[in-house]
């Protein structure tokens, strides 16, 4: 008998769902198919918007997937390979995938570089959905002036991720469209085939993009116009030494005349709220502060407290008016190297030298602090013990030097809640432009214009070493200098060929800077560098630059894994 009732219930729901099926089969509410979405020129546009949040949120930060990304994919892995800064921390245990990769002893588990890899293919996957949709195979569906120009900014965008991983990883595949589950891609032929793929993309895009309105044009700063593209196709073939196409590419920068470097100034507020978009931004990938969202769902960039100085290790300025927050870690602090190269070249006095680095004595004398009303006196402040590097560790992989260029700055915070505010993360400066057109110029015999790009970089600096020509020596001074925590050096000791001399030494040296204020009875602040445990890491584990492996990063484990079609970087 319950058999049967069973029976009978199963019929009857059956019966009442085959009724009701019509009635449930209703739009879900506040969401648009895809069938319909793809269509007007409102789409494309909002489209793209979402390819730029996309570079946004994964060039900046957060990758919390498997590789627990905690950095700044455009920035980190490349600073940390080069000798610009020590990866430093709380001390030695500190850091150690920025580490690994410094000291080049990485392989294809760092977290660092396989949250790289996975950011800069998330965002071609979201130029693709663009560029699939709205151009298709043929460039058929780009019907209306505004779908190719949202098309053409999607490929410049999707171009400069490319890039990055070619610079990165050699043969790393071409994604140019949406792939399937199914689909495992192989290495590209070449990294030369890549770069002159790059290169294509920038001139199919040029026609259809919009340019800058004049130098100030605060708007065209912050999307991809003709001009960024004519920049980044340069990248792309003077990385491949085409030294004659790139000149000409970074020639149409140049003579457009709708950027210029800022006074020497206000270098101090480049890549920060108050340096917005000036006339040298090429372009930078805008933030805005929206109230209400979550903090990480808006790109909280945790990489400028990681970045800031170790202040748990310091009594630091915080009285009114400073321009520190409170909270960072200690990541990047100036090397040893560029620190003696900038005092030399620029001179203490330098604007450049002021924007971009700090001294200890700076810091402490110059910088406000809660007890300055109790220390009226330079001798007052000498003897304040609420002021300096308090920590008997003192302050791991530092020499007395603090970085300023990047440091997270109270104007780049939102005082509500403690996180960042309206500030961008810069692509390309024009600053970048002029010295890689003196690079060409160097390469291929100047005519003058290459001299004139570098007086006009070292001019603005205020260097002390003034500019006379334009060979490569000098080019490789103002660039070693001027593009310091922009991402660039690596890439350039590699297209150089210098990356074996000039890095052989990484993961040698790492010092800590002390105050023997707090440290050994003395009566007034006096810094010292501490280089007894300096070379540890040497002594653990085979470090430096190694040639024919350490041009490349490795593929990580888990693309490895899920595409057995990938083969290997050399040497990993």
């Amino acid at each position: 008998m319950k058999k049967i009732y069973i029976t009978l219930i199963v019929a009857a729901v059956t019966l009442m769902l085959a009724g009701c099926e019509s009635r449930l089969d209703i739009p879900q509410k506040g969401v648009i198919s895809m069938e319909s979405f793809y269509q007007t020129d409102e789409d494309a546009e909002s489209a793209l918007v979402a390819a730029y949040y996309t570079a946004g949120r994964f060039l900046s930060n957060t990758m919390w997937t498997t590789a627990g990304w905690n950095d700044c994919p455009f920035l980190s892995m490349w600073e940390y390979a080069t000798d610009e800064i020590y990866v430093a921390g709380s001390d030695k245990t500190d850091g150690q995938p920025g580490n690994e990769i410094q000291s080049f002893r990485v392989d294809w588990n760092n977290s660092l570089i396989a949250g790289t890899y996975e950011c800069y293919y998330m965002i071609i996957k979201a130029c693709n959905d663009v560029i699939d949709h709205f151009y298709g195979e043929d460039g058929s569906l780009a019907t209306s002036a505004v779908k190719k120009r949202c098309v053409a900014e999607a490929r410049v965008l999707r171009a400069q991720a490319q890039l990055l991983i070619a610079l990165a990883w050699g043969t790393a595949p071409i994604v140019d469209h949406n792939l399937t589950g199914a689909d495992k891609l192989e290495n590209a032929e070449s990294q030369e085939a890549v770069l002159t793929w790059i290169a294509s993309e920038c001139d199919a895009a040029i026609p259809d993009l919009t340019s800058k309105s004049s130098v100030n044009d605060k708007n065209g700063a912050i999307k991809v116009t003709k001009e960024f593209a004519y920049a980044l196709k340069g990248k792309a073939l003077i990385s491949k030494h085409d030294y004659s196409g790139a000149k000409a590419a970074f020639k149409q920068v140049i003579d457009s005349h709708l950027y210029a470097l800022v006074p020497g100034e206000q270098m101090a507020s480049l890549n920060h709220n108050s340096g917005r978009a000036t006339s040298e931004a090429v372009f930078e990938l805008n933030f805005e502060y929206a109230p209400g969202m979550n903090v990480y769902g808006r790109t909280q960039p945790n990489w400028r407290w990681l970045w800031s100085w170790r202040s748990d290790h310091m009594a630091p300025p915080t009285g009114d008016g400073s321009e520190f927050v409170t909270g960072g870690w200690g990541w990047v602090n100036p090397s040893k190297k560029f620190v003696d190269k900038i005092l030399a070249y620029d001179g203490a006095d330098s604007y450049r030298r002021k924007a971009w680095i700090k001294s200890y004595d700076e810091v402490l004398y110059e910088m406000p602090y809660t007890s300055d009303a109790s220390c009226p006196t330079l001798a007052d402040k000498m003897a304040d013990k609420n002021r300096g590097v308090n920590s008997t560790m003192g302050l791991y992989g530092h020499v007395g030097w603090f970085m300023w260029k990047r440091l997270f700055r109270t104007e780049d915070r939102v005082l509500a809640d403690g996180n960042v505010a309206n500030w961008n993360l810069t692509l390309m400066r024009y600053a970048e432009v002029l010295l890689l057109y003196a690079e060409c110029c160097a390469q291929l015999g100047d005519d003058g214009s290459g001299l004139a790009a570098l007086k006009l970089v070292n001019e603005r600096a205020g260097a002390k070493t003034k500019v006379t020509a334009c060979d490569m020596n000098t080019v490789k001074s103002e660039k070693f200098l001027e593009m310091w925590l922009d991402g660039t050096r690596f890439q350039d000791l590699v297209r150089w060929g210098d990356a074996a001399r000039e890095l052989a030494d990484n993961g040698k040296y790492y010092p800590s800077f002390k105050d023997k204020l707090f440290t050994s009875g003395g009566s007034v602040h006096e810094g010292y560098i501490d280089d007894s445990d300096a070379d540890w890491c040497a002594k653990l584990y085979n470090v430096g630059f190694k040639s024919g492996k350490n041009e490349l990063f490795p593929f990580p484990f888990n693309v490895m894994q899920l595409n057995e079609n990938l083969k290997q970087n050399p040497g990993y």
